[in-house]
This record gives structure tokens, sequence and C-alpha cells, in this order.
């Protein structure tokens, strides 16, 4: 439900930053493995695979943006 205050847009709606939201659960099931894998790579890895943990961090984030972008078109209909 979007309230319009001056000619502008708001949404009165708020955001529920719990595991409840399922927002949230797919973003910690999605960066905390990233996260973790990135770490082990850094650590554990050769200087010259510096690169690997960048590249999981973007996938990850890729996914659950694609992922949300579904997930809240699917929330509209």
């Amino acid at each position: 439900m979007k309230k319009v205050i001056n000619g502008v847009e708001y949404m009165s709606e708020r955001f529920e930053l719990s595991f409840k939201n399922k927002e949230v659960r797919m973003w910690f099931y999605l960066a905390v493995p990233a996260f973790i894998i990135g770490c082990i790579f850094i650590f554990y890895g050769e200087q010259k695979y510096q690169y690997i943990p960048l590249s999981v961090l973007v996938i990850a984030w890729t996914i659950f943006y694609i992922w949300r972008f579904f997930y809240r078109r699917k929330q509209k209909k």
C-alpha cells in the first residue's frame, strides 16, 4: 500500500529484519557460505588465485538479486 504525500509516493510497509522474512533468510543462506569460502581461499589459497574470493562473492550476490527479482515479481501478482 502506497501513501502519496505532496505528490511523492511512500511505501507504508516496513522492512522486517528477522528470520521470518524470506529475503533475509535467503541472504544469510548465500552470504555466510560465500564469506566462509572466500576466507578459506584468502588464507589457504595461493597468491595467484586471489581473484577467487571476489568472484565467489559476486556470484552469490548475483544469485541473490536474481532470486529477489523473481520473488518480488511473484509477490506482486
